[in-house]
């Protein structure tokens, strides 16, 4: 399967919950979020995922339309590469967005309690397998 694809999104959201090391370490998160993947390298179009976070469960992600409003606790942004950077381990999640690379919009302080919930999201794409385009 190809990363962003609609097959893709559904397998991050199972991995998230089969993760062992995810759930206790987001007990207590509250806030869904969005990924912004902008047009960089091999990605020419912005693709918008929503990710549903509620204490150390992943509710639900989808890929959301261009016409459809959303709104979540919080938005991450960046370019596709850089994305691919942070799912190849090249770069941590949290580093990347001091780094500016990626672009956190909420509570940067509630984020910052939750560091390894977000690092076990990003570890969860280890769990499945897939290609990028």
């Amino acid at each position: 399967m190809k990363i962003l694809s609609e097959e893709w999104v559904e397998a991050f959201g199972k991995a998230i919950n089969e993760n062992p090391d995810y759930k206790p370490s987001a007990l207590t998160w509250e806030g869904d979020m969005l990924l912004l993947i902008e047009p960089s390298g091999n990605l020419d179009h912005e693709v918008r995922v929503f990710i549903g976070l509620h204490h150390g469960e992943c509710t639900g992600t989808r890929l959301v339309p261009e016409s459809e409003e959303i709104e979540t606790e919080y938005t991450l942004a960046g370019p596709y590469d850089n994305f691919v950077a942070v799912t190849k381990k090249e770069i941590d999640p949290i580093r990347a967005i001091m780094a500016g690379k990626l672009r956190l919009e909420g509570d940067m302080a509630k984020l910052m309690r939750h560091t390894k919930a977000a690092i076990e999201i990003v570890n969860s794409l280890g769990h499945f397998e897939f290609e990028f385009l």
